[in-house]
């Protein structure tokens, strides 16, 4: 999700609305200590989806132990290989497709969890039958 402006409560929400939407098994979320994350709104929308959301919060300052960082590593490094962005506009465009790219690229994706601070959010390996 993509949005301007500074991160609230509200604005959280309907990213967690949308990110169960589509999800046919439970989500484990991992979030940092953003303020907004532990909101009493957040926490009230959370209350009876246990089932299908769960949220789990970093220690405080831990960058290192965050996916998100390694997203954003990625993100800085390839978005602009083409040229710096005009406007906002363009950057939100730029940024919109190289989600969608990545969307189809599961190995990358999982190789942000292969640091060994973020192993503890690896998928487990299947075990062969």
């Amino acid at each position: 999700m993509i949005y301007t402006g500074k991160m609230n409560a509200g604005l959280f929400i309907v990213f967690l609305t949308r990110l169960i939407a589509g999800a046919t098994k439970k989500v484990f979320l991992i979030v940092d200590h953003l303020s907004v994350h532990g909101a009493a709104a957040v926490d009230l929308w959370l209350t009876g989806k246990k089932d299908r959301i769960e949220v789990f919060y970093l220690p405080k300052y831990s960058p290192e132990r965050n996916p998100d960082e390694y997203l954003n590593c990625d993100v800085k490094v390839n978005i602009n290989t083409d040229g710096l962005p005009k406007d906002r506009e363009e950057l939100r465009g730029k940024l919109h497709r190289f989600m969608q790219r990545l969307a189809k690229m599961p190995a990358r994706i999982a190789s942000y969890f292969e640091h060994k601070y973020i192993a503890y959010a690896a998928a487990p390996e299947p075990i062969p039958t």
